[in-house]
């Protein structure tokens, strides 16, 4: 199996992706090292738990955080100032 340079790679993706879904190796060298595009299908990929969990807490994090903006919009509470926000870390 010859390996591309990454130039034919960039030049050729559509390709080298559909090489990879048909079940292919591609192989791209860059620097003397070679690295391998493969496909994995979506149920090779799964989240552990924790990875769960922090996704899950970031969400929140981003809600809680929405709804305060909002709040500072209508004036129900006061906006802080990036200083403030950097001291309550």
């Amino acid at each position: 199996m010859e390996a591309l340079s990454v130039r034919d790679y960039r030049n050729n993706l559509a390709a080298s992706f559909d090489r990879a879904e048909s079940g292919e190796r591609v192989l791209i060298r860059r620097r003397n090292q070679l690295y391998a595009l493969i496909s994995v299908g979506e149920e090779e990929v799964s989240l552990s738990s924790a990875q769960q969990q922090r996704i899950y807490e970031l969400s929140e994090s981003i809600r809680r955080s929405l709804a305060e903006v909002k709040q500072i919009e209508s004036g129900e509470i006061d906006a802080k100032s990036a200083k403030d926000f950097i001291n309550e870390l």
